[in-house]
């Protein structure tokens, strides 16, 4: 079972790559969090989004928070 995070450690990089890209996808959701050096328990709530693309945050969100990889 996954160790939900605050929806806040992960915000800040699914709205970054949001509004760079106007979708969101793991690997550049990734790419920022591993260069603040984001605990493990954030890294795996971010790999979690897998192959998948949201095209908003919210669905982002509603995703991460349905498979308790985070707390809203």
């Amino acid at each position: 079972m996954p160790t939900p995070v605050p929806w806040s450690a992960v915000a800040k990089y699914v709205e970054r790559v949001y509004l760079h890209n106007g979708n969101i996808e793991r690997s550049e959701v990734m790419d920022l969090a591993l260069k603040d050096n984001v605990s493990e328990d954030i890294i795996d709530a971010i790999d979690a989004i897998g192959s998948r693309v949201f095209r908003s945050v919210d669905d982002a969100k509603s995703y991460l928070v349905t498979q308790k990889w985070v707390k809203a």
